[in-house]
């Protein structure tokens, strides 16, 4: 089952039952496995509860549809061999979840010639919220290799193909190199360079060569250095500034205000990887204090066992993330 959305399309309600024998004398008997399922559940949520027939789980969509299934397995055990301990299912369990996104929980969007198959379940909440008009500015925060900029930029496609909004912008802050020399056009981060690759090959792998340059050339989609915004009003657009972390707060605010009638603005980034020179804090970081008590953003927040990039590259963020004064470095 691939997921039909629409532009009207909400995160979703839903109840399933399971046949199990003696599920309410399950549940009590086995809490750290209904433990481990709320974890695995997150950031979405759902209610177990042990009925005559078995269970009735009621939530999230996407939560009921990963643990349904879940449970079936652990089901299947319990009656085969009587084990249902997590620990001892969980290599298959994990296996489980990966189909589970890939299968039931994938996007079929308009716009997009294939279906996005999300790697975790952050990624479904965070296209959940990229993908309704009600949400007019989202932030996502988390390390590098997540997924934050591939699942944005496919929503922003979306929007697109929807008539939604009628222009992608798409810009990061320059992250200067060892060495580099730092001229006035640098300096106002005016030109564009490779660190915009980054942005094409994400663009090519979800709709091809061709559909890209059509949208360049028809003016539909910018790649634009962050000093060409100056100035600017956009209207019905989907802004998306990335790396934000790597933003000052003069450029972050010159950015974020940039917003017109109609459009929706995204940021992305990871307030752990700064790496702007001097002492000059963050952008990101002012925003995120800045907003926090309000309802101005919607902030998704990604961790590290959500890096979808490589295993190694996850345990190796984990290790960094628990270390003191170490140089950030680009990502």
């Amino acid at each position: 089952m691939v997921v039909e959305y629409t532009s009207s399309s909400q995160e979703l309600y839903k109840e399933t039952k399971l046949h199990f024998q003696s599920s309410s004398d399950f549940l009590v008997s086995h809490e750290a496995l209904v433990k481990s399922l709320e974890r695995m559940a997150l950031p979405f949520s759902f209610s177990l509860s042990g009925t005559p027939e078995g269970f009735q789980i009621s939530g999230d969509e996407a939560a009921v549809t990963l643990v349904s299934k879940v449970l079936e397995r652990v089901r299947r055990n319990w009656a085969e061999n009587g084990l249902a301990d997590a620990s001892l299912l969980e290599p298959g369990i994990a296996s489980l979840v990966q189909k589970t996104l890939k299968r039931d929980l994938a996007f079929r969007l308009k716009g997009l010639p294939y279906a996005i198959q999300p790697m975790s379940l952050s990624q479904v909440a965070f296209m959940h919220t990229l993908l309704s008009k009600d949400e007019t500015f989202i932030i996502g925060i988390g390390p590098t290799g997540t997924g934050k900029t591939h699942i944005a930029i496919a929503a922003a496609l979306n929007q697109l193909a929807l008539e939604n909004v009628k222009h992608i912008v798409i810009t990061r802050p320059h992250v200067f190199r060892d060495g580099e020399v730092i001229t006035q056009a640098s300096r106002e981060e005016m030109e564009r360079d490779g660190q915009f690759d980054f942005f094409e090959d994400i663009l090519c792998d979800l709709v091809g060569f061709k559909q890209f340059d059509q949208l360049i050339e028809q003016r539909k989609l910018e790649i634009t250095p962050l000093g060409h915004m100056r100035g600017r009003t956009f209207n019905e657009s989907f802004i998306i500034i990335d790396d934000a972390q790597n933003m000052t707060v003069r450029k972050m605010r010159m950015a974020v205000t940039r917003i017109g009638r109609g459009s929706r603005l995204v940021v992305t980034g990871d307030p752990a990887q700064v790496d702007l020179r001097g002492d000059e804090p963050s952008g990101l970081a002012h925003l995120l204090d800045l907003i926090q008590g309000t309802d101005i953003a919607t902030i998704h927040r990604f961790a590290t066992d959500q890096i979808i990039r490589n295993r190694t590259a996850a345990r190796l963020e984990e290790l960094y993330a628990h270390q003191d004064d170490i140089p950030a470095f680009a990502a």
